[in-house]
């Protein structure tokens, strides 16, 4: 091969300069965008880890809770055992006369998760368990 045919085919070192120049400029934009979405990524997986914050107050979904519990059961209400944020309202269980008894240590007792959603209204509930009073869960 002649020397003109050799620079026929070899680029200029200018255009060839310019060629590894862009590249490079273009890895490094790659790079510096990769390093940019980490962040945004890893938030946004946290984010939608993180359950949405109750529109209403745990007291208030108490309130609503016993109240709409003895409307649909009829049954007393005995005590609130538990509330706990769940989706975007709360879960309060509650402790319900199922039948009263004399003496009262016989009275069967029952334990009903209801579901509260952010605006206080009730979203579901459900009977857990059912049990004599003044014995505990494992006897």
């Amino acid at each position: 091969m002649t020397e003109e045919q050799k620079s026929k085919t070899k680029p200029s070192s200018s255009s060839e300069g310019s060629r590894s120049t862009r590249s490079a400029e273009k890895e490094s934009s790659n790079r510096e965008t990769a390093t940019k979405k980490q962040p945004q990524s890893q938030s946004s997986e946290t984010a939608h880890k993180r359950r949405p914050k109750p529109k209403i107050a745990a007291n208030k979904a108490v309130v609503a809770a016993i109240k709409q519990l003895q409307m649909l059961t009829t049954r007393t209400p005995e005590s609130v055992v538990g509330v706990t944020p769940h989706h975007a309202g709360w879960r309060v269980t509650i402790e319900v006369v199922e039948s009263a008894r004399i003496p009262n240590t016989a009275d069967i007792m029952a334990e009903y998760e209801v579901d509260i959603d952010g605006n206080g209204e009730l979203d579901g509930y459900s009977r857990k368990s059912r049990y004599f009073r003044g014995r505990t869960q494992g006897e």
